[in-house]
């Protein structure tokens, strides 16, 4: 139902604090901004994203962001994705450019040759470096991480009951030793991608907002946070 779609995303909670980047000092302009956490000042951070693509810190900014909730993992990637694109002389430019060639093929090798340009390629995990994307487009694309991956696997059979749209499937996350999803999980991902963007739509037809694929994640991000709570106010429905 509609409805809980729309609680879900007005609930949407993930304040973080650029300046808590254990190497903060180091720039002048950046790591500044306070990203109070509801729908509204994170479009504001989107909207800042793009507006200063051209500047490698940006991208650390959003990796620094995305991994903020897990303790110092954010400081040690972040450096590492500063450091190797210094080291490599790796441009934004290059990453924009790369990152706009999947999003215009949506396919493996485009988000390959993507891949190649940050740290973690041989370590093959997808979460981080498909943040950017959802920044650059969130109309079109949505966020994935193993919260979105638990999320699905509970909800799967709930959610593909619209057999003209596309369908959901389960990712290998909990059946491997990886605790990240990975790239065994690539179609995984680009079936999240198409069913967020399909259901965005559904979603403004029946409502007052236009969703979009990043809002629709968002919902999901905040559904699957209060499962285990003694008294969850919120189970996301097929719409």
């Amino acid at each position: 139902m509609p409805q809980s779609w729309i609680n879900a995303l007005d609930r949407y909670n993930y304040p973080v604090k650029l300046a808590n980047y254990q190497y903060a000092n180091n720039f002048r302009k950046f790591f500044k901004r306070q990203i109070q956490g509801d729908r509204n000042s994170t479009i504001a951070f989107e909207d800042y994203f793009r507006e200063n693509i051209q500047n490698i810190e940006v991208w650390c900014e959003v990796v620094f962001w995305k991994l903020y909730s897990q303790g110092n993992r954010g400081n040690i990637n972040t450096k590492r994705c500063w450091d190797f694109w210094r080291r490599k002389n790796i441009t934004a430019k290059e990453l924009y450019n790369a990152a706009n060639n999947f999003i215009a093929n949506n396919d493996k090798d485009s988000f390959n040759k993507y891949r190649k340009l940050w740290p973690f390629y041989k370590s093959r995990v997808i979460a981080v470096i498909a943040t950017p994307m959802s920044f650059l487009v969130p109309d079109r694309f949505p966020m994935v991480d193993t919260r979105v991956a638990k999320w699905i696997d509970s909800q799967l059979n709930i959610h593909n009951n619209d057999h003209n749209g596309p369908q959901l499937i389960r990712s290998r996350y909990g059946q491997t030793t990886s605790t990240v999803l990975t790239m065994v999980d690539f179609d995984f991902y680009l079936h999240w991608v198409y069913w967020a963007r399909h259901t965005a739509k559904k979603l403004s037809q029946q409502t007052e907002m236009k969703w979009r694929a990043r809002d629709v994640e968002m919902a999901v991000f905040t559904a699957w946070g209060d499962k285990g709570c003694s008294h969850p106010r919120l189970s996301l429905h097929s719409i």
